[in-house]
């Protein structure tokens, strides 16, 4: 008997089905494979982590951080977390000096790109943070502004992971003291009624200042480091605390690279309302603020770990917008500051990518040059 030739299509569609079938629940089954293969890993992570008992993470300075690590605490209650609140100003140094004599004290800390590439990555100091981002929700493209690949600044894209993003703040003013549309651009912070009242955190090594002076270089040329920082004769300090309180105590109308943090700490107790930030189109920006990092040669690698995982949910996400009044990039977390949202469709240079280093290293020799 001889196959018809609607028989043939049949089994030809038959066959098509067959191997169709085939690659969706192979798919299917590599899928759930994956998952199974990331929840085991995470599982690891975790028993070894409450074995380990404890992980050590430094941030900035701020009540918030506090706060936002109760979470933590509350989620892995078996795991201790032990939290410093050291500027990079002090943390680099420390982490350097304790390295040469065999100590390693930290596995993790949130900290600017710039500083951390400029000085501890020369110095060996990180582990990639990549590998040990292994939960589905942190690594979905979804959860992330931009999608999960946007997080990563460095060259490599494998180094540290930026979780926030924030538009440049601008400048401190006492509203007081500078009446509102004084000014409007970096040159009228040239103005002679200013000389001698602008404070500035030291731009040779605070971020916070050779960020927005970087941004207004590369916009209005290098002479304006001379202008802003010798025949403006300001206040020039390393101590950015100091600084912000002597703004809040009300020394000073006007500040570039103050804490913001620490600023919010003195206004919730009600200091210090009338100082606010205003953005100045010459120092506009955006920028992470703070990524995650990894110390190699951990102490508690594992909790290492689960700490850094956690820290990439949605809810430690939620809590750090939230208290530490900043923008995560988190989709559906509310911002914790409205003022800094970078609208989207708005391209603003990211002042902390690696590829810019060499911008912000050229402010912080001029700087060099010019303060003595």
């Amino acid at each position: 008997m001889h196959d018809t030739e609607s028989d043939r299509a049949g089994l030809t569609l038959t066959r098509r089905r067959l191997l169709g079938g085939l690659v969706v629940g192979g798919a299917a089954a590599l899928g759930r494979a994956a998952r199974g293969s990331a929840a085991t890993e995470w599982e690891q992570a975790v028993a070894a982590a409450k074995k380990e008992g404890k992980v050590a993470v430094n941030t900035f300075t701020g009540q918030g951080f506090a706060r936002v690590f109760k979470l933590f605490s509350q989620v892995h209650p078996d795991i201790k977390l032990d939290h410093t609140n050291l500027e990079p100003v002090d943390f680099v140094p420390r982490v350097t000096t304790e390295r040469r004599a065999g100590l390693y004290t930290w596995d993790v800390c949130t900290m600017p790109m710039s500083t951390a590439l400029q000085v501890l990555k020369p110095a060996g100091v990180w582990d990639p943070v990549r590998p040990a981002i292994i939960t589905p929700e942190a690594r979905n493209d979804a959860s992330w502004r931009g999608g999960f690949e946007a997080g990563f600044l460095d060259r490599d894209r494998r180094l540290a992971y930026a979780f926030t993003l924030v538009r440049a703040v601008g400048v401190f003013v006492n509203v007081d003291r500078v009446k509102d549309g004084e000014l409007t651009s970096v040159k009228d912070l040239l103005a002679s009624k200013w000389k001698g009242k602008i404070a500035i955190s030291d731009p040779r090594v605070i971020g916070s200042s050779f960020w927005p002076l970087t941004v207004a270089r590369l916009k209005l040329g290098d002479a304006i480091m001379k202008q802003l920082l010798v025949d403006q004769e300001p206040v020039l300090s390393r101590d950015r605390n100091q600084l912000t309180e002597f703004m809040v105590r009300g020394r000073y109308p006007i500040a570039i690279g103050l804490n913001a943090l620490a600023l919010q700490d003195f206004q919730v107790h009600g200091v210090g309302k009338n100082v606010r930030t205003l953005l100045l189109p010459e120092l506009d920006y955006q920028a992470s603020g703070s990524a995650v990092w990894l110390l190699n040669r951990a102490p508690h690698p594992n909790a290492a770990k689960v700490f850094v995982n956690w820290l990439l949910t949605k809810e430690a996400q939620a809590a750090w917008a939230r208290e530490l009044q900043t923008n995560s990039r988190f989709v559906g977390v509310e911002p914790g500051d409205p003022h800094t949202i970078v609208p989207p469709g708005l391209n603003l240079l990211q002042i902390d990518s690696e590829e810019l280093l060499p911008e912000l290293v050229k402010t912080q020799e001029i700087s060099k040059r010019l303060i003595t």
